[in-house]
């Protein structure tokens, strides 16, 4: 396996690790990385199961914490690129330590850059304010952050209202800026999920709006099976906490008494 070594000021060192000779170019980059409600992280892995998305390389880094992922018996790197016929993907199963965020942005960006990518897509969450039980006919809206004004044309592709202001933070705040130091266009496409769990059925919502963008068939009614899972075992522990609140409440207002 070939490998490219690069080194910052900080002297933190990251590695590219290659697994075929030779990577075809893409015009787009998907990144998926786990944030709120994992949207990102089940976003990117549905695409790759969907879509038969190959691996071709992976990042290491000797501040990565020790992590392999199990992949039918074989251990992985975490930070992983693939590669299918429409677009080149990376994705982590790990969350990005704050303190890498930075320079593993920069290592993705150049890689896109290496290989012909012209547009970056960034599936991320945002915290839901409203953590009421959600009504499943909701439409979820998806927004979006932009590296440039360049960028315009995609998001209105995408069909997404951009944010005018706000804050975005992670791996995918660093993404966007280093998308703009190296004048590359790139959209965050970020939609409210649930922080306390996976939210699958907000990844399905943005894998919708993928589909229409780049004309792919991607298959996400197993998500919403999963959503609908999740949320009634959700449904069922909170029943069973607030049950049991309940009774130790009966309980503390009527002590038993002693003779």
């Amino acid at each position: 396996m070939a490998k490219k070594k690069m080194t910052y000021e900080n002297n933190i060192d990251f590695e590219i690790i290659l697994e075929e000779e030779e990577i075809p170019e893409y015009d787009v980059l998907v990144a998926g990385f786990p944030g709120t409600g994992l949207i990102g992280g089940i976003a990117s892995e549905q695409l790759i199961n969907t879509l038969d998305l190959e691996q071709v390389a992976s990042i290491d880094c000797h501040e990565f914490p020790p992590t392999a992922v199990i992949f039918e018996g074989i251990p992985r790197r975490p930070v992983r690129f693939f590669a299918g016929e429409k677009f080149l993907l990376v994705k982590s199963d790990m969350i990005i330590p704050p303190e890498l965020s930075a320079n593993l942005a920069e290592v993705i960006i150049d890689f896109a850059l290496d290989h012909g990518i012209e547009d970056v897509i960034i599936f991320d969450g945002i915290p839901k304010k409203d953590q009421e039980e959600e009504d499943e006919e909701e439409e979820k809206k998806v927004w979006g952050v932009l590296s440039s004004h360049a960028a315009e044309n995609e998001a209105e592709e995408l069909d997404i209202d951009i944010i005018e202001r706000g804050a975005v933070s992670g791996i995918s705040s660093s993404l966007l800026l280093h998308a703009h130091e190296k004048q590359i266009k790139a959209v965050g496409m970020l939609i409210e999920g649930n922080p306390k769990m996976p939210d699958p059925r907000a990844s399905a919502k943005l894998l919708e709006k993928f589909s229409d963008y780049r004309d792919i068939d991607i298959e996400t009614e197993s998500l919403i099976e999963s959503a609908q899972q999740l949320e009634n075992q959700y449904a069922k522990m909170v029943d069973q906490a607030n049950k049991a609140k309940d009774d130790m409440e009966r309980k503390s207002a009527h002590p038993p008494l002693y003779g």
